[in-house]
């Protein structure tokens, strides 16, 4: 994990400083601007990824990729391509030239891997940062259009460019996005649940898991139909967004079912997340076509392991099935509440 991110800073590194010095020594002083600015996004990013790494050699990040050595090989080329395009005297070219260099400098950067990592490693801040990868590209692809007529080659492969990035978003939410809600899906949860529970195990440290159940949603389908259905789920997951914290994930784990992934959080602290949430929903301001509110709620339950150092992980299929079951107490006692938190290990 260490290389990985690792390679990481040391392409943001080598953008950083390519921008740097264009923003130097560019004619134009609206292009300097833009490469001024573009400068300081790549080393805000080589910061993140800084955060990163501290985060992972304190314990406090889990090795999420499970083929290491493609990854990393993955990254040693393409860190070798965006060397072989930097011209050796940076310094000494043109202003169209300049610009030419920053389009390749970004069409490496926004190869697949970076998203996917970001989603991997940060997911609460996902969305943030691929905003602001966003606009950092289109920075660019709006200088471009301004130094070039529209209808010439560089604007065409602006847009190729900017169609490639966003082509690699959509896939990506494809892969690890529930289309409806917007949050991550199952499978985001089994990989990020596996590589947590390891984590949790080697550095002893607690690692909850939350289970979050719409009451009766489907009396609601029924009563008023799959369209409103799918206005009280979408609302649901914004409740949940907004109630979890930032080192939260938060995931449809099924259709009217939720699931809450919590590391570090201490079994007082996990419990006082579980009413956050159930209080969060039922605070929720759903309106019908006729403008009449909606009550909706959910009941809560999870699990939190804590265990001691180099203890062996625990399953994943285990922690779910324990939260399952504080979930079904919950239900049990009448609903929009949370059941009693099921500790594994400790004392």
């Amino acid at each position: 994990m260490r290389e990985i991110l690792e390679l990481c800073i040391e392409m943001d590194l080598l953008a950083q400083h390519a921008y740097r010095v264009m923003a130097t020594h560019c004619d134009d002083a609206d292009l300097a601007e833009t490469f001024d600015k573009m400068s300081a996004e790549e080393g805000t990013r080589v910061g993140w990824w800084n955060d990163l790494l501290g985060a992972w050699e304190n314990g406090l990040l889990p090795d999420i990729v499970s083929d290491t050595d493609a990854l990393i090989e993955r990254l040693r080329s393409l860190k070798a391509q965006l060397e072989s395009v930097l011209p050796e005297k940076l310094e000494e070219s043109s202003d169209h030239e300049m610009l030419a260099t920053a389009a390749r400098i970004e069409f490496f950067m926004i190869d697949p891997i970076f998203g996917q990592l970001i989603d991997l490693t940060e997911p609460a801040r996902a969305d943030r940062l691929h905003q602001a990868y966003s606009a950092h590209l289109q920075r660019l692809i709006e200088a471009i259009e301004h130094h070039y007529e529209e209808a010439s080659l560089a604007v065409f492969l602006a847009g190729i460019l900017n169609r490639t990035w966003q082509d690699n978003m959509t896939l990506a939410v494809y892969a690890t996005r529930d289309p409806l809600t917007g949050i991550h899906n199952r499978r985001a949860l089994d990989t990020h649940l596996r590589q947590w529970s390891a984590w949790s195990a080697r550095y002893g440290r607690p690692l909850g898991v939350a289970l979050v159940d719409i009451d009766l949603f489907k009396n609601l389908n029924d009563a008023r139909g799959h369209t409103f259905g799918d206005q009280a789920l979408c609302a649901v997951a914004e409740a949940l967004k907004a109630a979890i914290r930032s080192s939260d994930l938060v995931v449809r784990y099924g259709g009217d079912e939720f699931a809450i992934i919590a590391p570090e959080a201490e079994p007082h602290e996990f419990a006082t997340l579980l009413k956050r949430i159930v209080n969060t929903v039922r605070a929720i301001d759903l309106r019908d076509a006729e403008g009449r509110r909606i009550p909706v709620s959910v009941s809560a339950g999870g699990a939190i392991a804590v265990d001691p150092p180099a203890s062996a992980p625990r399953s994943p299929d285990r922690l779910l099935a324990a939260a399952d079951q504080s979930l079904y107490s919950a239900k049990q006692a009448g609903r929009d509440r949370v059941g009693i938190p099921i500790v594994l290990g400790g004392s």
